[in-house]
This record gives structure tokens, C-alpha cells and sequence, in this order.
């Protein structure tokens, strides 16, 4: 414990993209002795759920609840020497930089938007954009300007941290991506049925999916450019090692977990990895490592009665692969669609990648 006798539980920077966190759950009660590098409570960032550890030997004492956005850098609750040592002062605690005060870096950039007051802030701790929106209402309300929506009346809805993480990652890839769009019908019969004989053969659970992950990869390494990015200075950035991102929805967040070095496996082992992938998608336990190094993504509609649709690439990627359902009434063929970036590739080049894909997930 430091000479202050008492230690504050500060959110950590884990991802560069992310302002805040949600708090899921505190380990201990508060007023629990606890020892230094104890779990106290958990965080959910924008990619996975991060515990958070006791910083010294003393008395947790929470200052944040379940549930609660906070700032990156901002305070959870402290660790104090003894179970009823004064805290420090609320706008004294320590963000990120070092400086007082709890407003996060997405809250600021709503207050100078809204042309609010920071003032109207003070003596507040953990200040975040939903709370800006607020005021702002207040402040409207107050002032009897606020004017009545034609639409009816409303509420807001924060979006989550994994939900905000992707609608950042959706509008950049709009803005920065000039995205072609090419479909190609394919075997759906002779795809499944391939997947049922790897499936007997290696007592394996095998599906469409897995195998267009495992041709999507082999066809990457025939054609590398759609395995690359285009660069700030238009120059192709081409990897050499394979990482399939593999596009999940969990409650309507979507996660995309990655199998690395896809091209080097078979397809008995990318469906094994594929689902372990998604059992940890599900209890929401994968961590940055399951999400990052992503070089293409699949996604896949199978199931949903989505004929078809248009994905949206990944940044810095250069191509998303696509498949969706049969047809009603002719359940042998189905889409297979790639969104691609067409300074990477023309439409000749993705219509031969497309036809590779489809001859090494259905090759007998």
C-alpha cells in the first residue's frame, strides 16, 4: 500500500480503439480485505471480457457498479489500508493521462459537438457521451427550446461497447474502401455432401461453412492479392501467412474471431478450431488474441432464408467471401458472394477467385 493508504482500481487501456468500458461484475463485496493481484471485478471491452486485479493488499471499496460505463483510465473503486480510510475526493482521481476529472474522450468530443458548458459537469465523476446527451435534453428542456419530434415520442439506447466497436469499424471501412460486389451460383448439394463425407471420415462435425473457410484460404495463396490491403501511399501491403476471420452474431453483437495460418490445416482441423471458437463466442470469453491478425473474413447466411446480401469488408482487409441460402425451391445451388476492394483487384480477378473457392469446397 503507498504512503496515501489508499490505491485507486483504474480501467486499463486494452484496445487503442476503445474510450470506455462496462463494468460486468465485481468479484468481491465491498469492504472485502483482499491481497494484492486479487480479481476483484471484471470489464467488458469492445473485444472481451478483462478481469481486473487488485492493485495492493487492503479493502476493496467500490465506487463503480455493475453494469456502469467508464472511462478508459477512469476508477472503479480504490483499495484502502483500512476498511473505513477516507477517499480521495471524486474529481482528484487519476484518468489515463494523469489528470483530474472522468469524462471520457468520446463525452468530450459530444460536449464540444452540442456546444454544452463542461462546467455543467462538475462534481460529476465518470461523465460518458449517454450522459452529455442527457444534459443536453435538460439543458433543452430548461430552456424551453426543446421542440416537439413530429415522429412521437422516443427514447435513447447506448449501444454496448462490442455494438459501438463495430459500428466504428463498419464506417470506416465505407469510407475508406471503394467495395465491388460479384455472386456466384454454386453446388450446394455437392458442397454438403462433401462435408458429410469428411465429416464420416474423420469423426469430425463438418459444415459448409468450414469447408468455404478452408477453400476461401487454399484460394488465397493463388491469389495473394486478396489476401492484402491497399496502403495509405497505394501500396499493396500482401500477407503471407493466411488469417481467416470468420464473422459470429451473439445476440445481436458481432464478434469475429479468427483462425490463424487457415491455409496450412485441413478441414477437419478448421472445423474443430471453428468450433471452439464458437463456444467461446457464446459464453463471451474470447479474448484479443481469438479477434485480432484478421487478413479476410467469411460470413455465411446459411439457415436464416437470406438469399442474398451485401457484407461490408473489414478494414484493412481486402476482401469479404459470402454465402447464403438456397433458393426456394432448389435447395442444390446457393450465392457465393465476395465484396472486394476494387483498387486491389478488377471484377475478372474476383470472378476467378470465387470459381477457385468453389472448386476446392466441393472437389470430391
Amino acid at each position: 500500500m503507498s504512503t496515501a493508504t489508499v490505491e485507486p482500481i483504474l480501467v486499463p487501456r486494452e484496445h487503442v480503439n476503445d474510450d470506455s468500458v462496462f463494468v460486468t461484475e465485481w468479484a468481491v463485496a465491498d469492504g472485502t480485505r483482499v491481497e494484492a493481484g486479487t480479481v476483484v471485478c471484471s470489464i467488458e471491452t469492445s473485444k472481451a471480457i478483462v478481469e481486473i486485479e487488485a492493485p495492493a493488499a487492503g479493502f476493496v471499496r467500490q465506487r463503480a457498479n455493475a453494469g456502469d460505463e467508464v472511462p478508459i483510465g477512469g476508477v472503479l473503486g480504490y483499495v484502502s489500508a483500512a476498511a473505513d480510510t477516507a477517499l480521495p475526493d471524486a474529481q482528484q482521481t487519476r484518468t489515463e493521462g494523469g489528470e483530474p476529472g472522468q469524462i471520457s474522450a468520446k463525452a468530450r468530443r459530444k460536449i464540444e459537438e452540442l456546444g454544452l458548458d463542461p462546467a455543467l459537469f462538475a462534481g460529476k465523476t465518470n461523465v460518458r457521451e449517454k450522459d452529455v446527451v442527457e444534459m443536453a435534453a435538460k439543458v433543452a428542456a430548461a430552456a424551453g427550446a426543446a421542440a416537439e419530434d413530429p415522429r412521437g415520442p422516443s427514447r435513447l439506447e447506448a449501444l454496448g461497447p462490442v455494438q459501438r466497436r463495430t459500428a466504428r469499424v463498419m464506417e470506416q471501412s465505407v469510407a475508406s474502401i471503394p467495395a465491388s460486389y460479384l455472386e456466384r451460383s454454386i453446388d450446394l448439394a455437392a458442397l454438403r455432401a462433401r462435408a458429410k463425407a469428411i465429416a464420416q471420415a474423420s469423426g469430425a462435425v463438418v459444415t459448409e461453412l468450414d469447408l468455404v473457410v478452408h477453400a476461401v484460404a487454399r484460394a488465397c495463396l493463388a491469389q495473394p492479392h486478396f489476401n492484402a490491403h491497399m496502403s495509405e501511399h497505394y501500396q499493396l501491403q500482401i500477407f503471407e501467412q493466411v488469417n481467416v476471420g470468420v464473422a459470429m452474431d451473439l445476440d445481436g453483437e458481432l464478434y469475429v474471431p479468427v483462425l490463424k495460418n487457415a491455409a496450412t490445416k485441413e478441414v477437419a482441423a478448421i472445423a474443430k478450431e471453428l468450433r471452439s471458437l464458437l463456444y467461446l463466442t457464446q459464453r463471451r470469453r474470447l479474448e484479443a488474441t481469438h479477434l485480432a491478425g484478421g487478413t479476410i473474413t467469411v460470413t455465411s447466411m446459411l439457415g436464416r432464408g437470406i438469399q442474398r446480401f451485401l457484407p461490408i469488408p473489414y478494414p484493412q482487409q481486402a476482401a469479404i467471401v459470402a454465402l447464403a441460402d438456397p433458393e426456394p425451391g432448389n435447395a442444390s445451388r446457393t450465392a457465393l458472394a465476395i465484396v472486394f476492394d476494387h483498387r486491389v483487384a478488377n471484377g475478372s480477378a474476383a470472378a476467378a477467385f470465387l470459381a477457385k473457392v468453389e472448386e476446392l469446397a466441393t472437389a470430391a
